[in-house]
């Protein structure tokens, strides 16, 4: 820190010197640890470890560096359980397989139907929209005329 101090004209000399960087008061000596004015400490004290500040804390360290299980389903996050899963068995095999080419087939049929539904839903949403429009208003009550 001692090279943060600034040099400055002292009052009534016309040489700078050697000031403080926090209150700008002159220092006695260029190589001062301490503010006379202020008490600043302008020479850092060497190795200083702050654990948090300057130094990681070295539990933390361990924590970190240690390997991490993965929660890989959903059941395991509500069950809490922090094993590893297992792959599946051979039983378990057909259930994940995709679905054969007659199950394929109905699902498109079934969204094909889904989406034929919604279009003429909005078909007919968009033409009972376009009578309403179409339609005159029906007269009010008062405003017939006789003749």
């Amino acid at each position: 820190m001692a090279d943060d101090t600034r040099s400055t004209t002292n009052a009534g000399e016309g040489s700078p010197g050697p000031a403080c960087p926090w209150c700008s008061s002159p220092l006695p000596a260029p190589d001062a640890p301490v503010c006379p004015r202020c008490g600043a400490r302008l020479v850092e004290e060497a190795d200083v470890d702050i654990p948090g500040v300057t130094a990681v804390d070295p539990g933390l360290l361990a924590v970190a560096a240690a390997p991490r299980k993965v929660k890989r389903s959903f059941g395991s996050l509500l069950a809490g359980d922090d094993n590893e899963i297992p792959p599946p068995s051979e039983a378990e095999m057909p259930a994940l397989a995709p679905p054969d080419l007659d199950v394929r087939r109905e699902m498109l049929r079934l969204e094909l139907e889904a989406r034929l539904t919604d279009l003429r839903a909005e078909a007919q949403a968009l033409a009972a929209e376009e009578q309403d429009h179409a339609a005159p208003p029906p007269p009010e009550p008062g405003d017939a005329t006789e003749g």
